[in-house]
């Protein structure tokens, strides 16, 4: 039926689901063949429903596929291409509603910048579509286009989209504390829900309740409608509705009955999910190494982190290792014997063999993550908040990047650069800040608190120069002795003039309960007088403020860190 040869566009060798499209980049070929259904373009194609092939988009498109395949076969992840993917498929469908045929490789770079303005036009003007989610398409195209034509510098810095500010956001200490307290309470639910759906209550009769610490209980009809769900029968017709009870009981009874993969997925499902959680709650463990670990990857070694896990990791390009807490072996061993009596006949499969709906096998592919739907809503019913994979991990590099105030130390166990852990999972913290703050001004700040009157200067003790014999030495726990340090500084106010003319008739009392012709005291007296009279001298408000504090000592009235000696006196 055609006349033209077209290359071989789609990806061989990537696993696909039984419930998957496999890529082919052929549709891109025909006007409107990016917008048709993915399931219904290969026959629209082969009926001629889309035309011809357009000749000039052939090398376009052939190069779109050679890249992407160079990239996955590189290490590249799967999902990264499934995200470009989805994002071509926009540009090719403005072109053939826009350009017609003119795409090619060619033009497809200055395409490329109108599309973009088009984009910019729908958040300014049509308000349809948010400003992160076009810079999100256009740096995906732009990527991909970066490839095929070889650029050296990214094609979307070309263009009027700005990456919108991602600034984080200081928490508060209430925030942080909440951040905590869900996680430890989903911690418990996951707990509760592995004591809960052991191998007896999975073939128990339905429904299964399982009681949480919260004072709880869930209720699981394993895919049954709860029976508040059901629909009522219709009175219009009361033989039908009489017919169809009796047909409800009849199947709900049966599904009861049948203790199969089948009837009880669900549960089994939310068993592995939960214990899926625990173990990514272990240092440096993820989601996309969790969800593919199999039995024969465990190694445990008696040390004092318990278990050792080796797998690969495709943005490290090569094997790691990931340490466990040796109090996790008593769980993980449970599991281990309650996966072998649930799945005999996989004893060497998936270390979490999810099951699919209605089956008896794994029904999903190797490197897609679960959707965690089940435990999802399970959290729901529970009222307890559901803490995510990325959320999950970055609370357990947070606390422990607090815990050790080492960023180094926290990124060689996270197996991450430093870098990354800094720019992506560290989180700005209220509490924190305010300890270094105080830690950083109290080694820096040269306005401390002294013993005496005024603040302090220095960090060790320095008499001033001709300090007489008789003066009390500076020892920072003296007050007498801030008066002859060096690093003592008077204070520019009249609450600090009313503090050394207290603390001078604290030392007159003093000097009179003494029958000492010289002492220490008389030499403070005078120092505090010296200091006094030359504040005084310095300006006419300055004579007020040493007025002012004469007059409330007359009155009674003693500065509060001197008054309760003087009043004792």
């Amino acid at each position: 039926m055609l006349d033209v040869h077209l290359p071989d566009l789609s990806f061989p060798g990537v696993e696909f689901g039984p419930l998957e499209t496999p890529w082919d980049l052929r549709p891109w070929l025909y006007k409107g063949g990016a917008h048709a259904p993915v399931r219904e373009v290969a026959s629209l194609i082969e009926v001629g429903k889309l035309g011809r092939p357009m000749v000039e988009r052939i090398e376009l498109v052939r190069l779109i596929r050679e890249s992407l395949l160079n990239y996955l076969e590189g290490g590249g992840q799967r999902a990264t291409i499934q995200g470009h993917l989805d994002a071509l498929k926009p540009f090719f469908n403005w072109a053939d509603k826009t350009i017609g045929q003119a795409l090619s490789l060619a033009n497809v770079e200055q395409n490329y910048r109108h599309w973009c303005d088009t984009l910019l036009h729908r958040v300014r003007v049509g308000r349809d579509i948010k400003e992160k989610t076009i810079h999100g398409y256009g740096s995906k195209v732009g990527w991909v286009l970066d490839k095929v034509l070889e650029r050296g510098s990214p094609l979307i810095k070309t263009t009027r989209l700005k990456a919108p500010k991602n600034s984080s956001r200081a928490l508060s200490p209430n925030a942080d504390k909440q951040n905590l307290e869900e996680t430890f309470a989903f911690g418990h639910v996951l707990l509760d829900l592995a004591d809960g759906l052991s191998v007896d209550a999975i073939w128990a009769p339905l429904p299964l309740k399982i009681p949480l610490r919260n004072g709880k209980s869930l209720e699981l009809w394993s895919g049954l409608k709860r029976p508040e769900k059901l629909k009522p029968p219709n009175p219009r017709n009361p033989a039908q509705a009489r017919y169809s009870a009796k047909l409800a009981v009849q199947n709900r009874a049966a599904w009861e009955a049948e203790k199969s993969y089948r009837t009880r997925y669900p549960l089994i499902n939310l068993r592995i999910m939960a214990e899926m959680f625990i173990l990514m709650g272990q240092p440096s463990l993820n989601l996309a190494q969790t969800h593919q670990l199999r039995m024969d990857q465990w190694r445990f070694k008696p040390s004092s982190q318990g278990y050792e896990i080796r797998t690969y990791k495709h943005r490290r390009w090569g094997p790691v290792v990931f340490e466990i807490y040796s109090e996790y072996r008593a769980v993980f061993d449970r599991y281990l014997q309650w996966r072998k009596a649930i799945f005999p006949d996989d004893p060497d499969g998936l270390l979490f063999p999810l099951l699919g709906r209605g089956k008896s096998s794994v029904q999903r592919r190797l490197d897609a993550p679960p959707d965690f739907s089940t435990l999802r809503k399970a959290c729901k019913r529970a009222g307890i908040a559901f803490v995510g994979p990325q959320a999950l991990r970055s609370t357990n590099v947070n606390w422990m990047l607090r815990r050790t105030a080492d960023p180094d130390l926290t990124a060689d166990e996270k197996q991450h650069a430093k870098q990354t852990l800094i720019g992506v999972y560290e989180k700005p913290s209220l509490q924190r800040a305010m300890v270094q703050i105080l830690v950083f001004w109290a080694k820096h700040d040269p306005a401390l608190q002294a013993p005496g009157p005024g603040s302090c200067a220095g960090s060790s003790p320095e008499p001033v120069a001709n300090i007489p014999p008789l003066a009390t030495q500076p020892d920072c726990t003296t007050p007498t002795g801030c008066l002859f340090c060096a690093h003592q500084r008077d204070i520019d106010s009249l609450d600090h003039v009313w503090s050394l003319a207290s603390f001078r008739l604290l030392k007159s009392f003093e000097l009179r309960a003494q029958s000492k012709a010289e002492h220490p005291s008389e030499l403070a007296i005078e120092r505090i007088t010296a200091k006094l009279n030359f504040i005084q001298a310095i300006s006419p408000d300055r004579a007020e403020w040493v007025t002012e504090a004469l007059l409330r000592l007359e009155e009674g009235r003693y500065h509060p860190a001197w008054s309760g000696l003087i009043e004792s006196l």
